[in-house]
């Protein structure tokens, strides 16, 4: 799996491949450099505050399908990881 970090911030993404992030991502190789990931990255919690799409990647990293974690709305999937946290 390719995977892409940001040469200025040392961000890393692991877009799924084919989708719009993919193509995105490797359409800008001066900013996100590709690399071979044998592993799956796993997204660091997001801020309470962050766009849903990060949410929605977290909750991908965590074994939730694309499309329950889009169905459900930022604030949710917020309150569902802290829930988590918890417990």
């Amino acid at each position: 799996m390719t995977a892409y970090r940001n040469v200025r911030t040392g961000e890393v993404h692991e877009p799924e491949p084919g989708s719009w992030m993919a193509d995105r991502l490797a359409d800008l190789p001066e900013v996100w450099q590709p690399f071979a990931s044998t592993e799956r990255v796993t997204p660091a919690r997001p801020a309470k505050g962050a766009r849903k799409a990060e949410w929605v990647d977290f909750a991908l990293s965590r074994g939730y399908t694309r499309t329950d974690a889009e169905s459900l709305s930022r604030d949710d999937l917020a309150r569902l990881f802290d829930e988590d946290d918890e417990g």
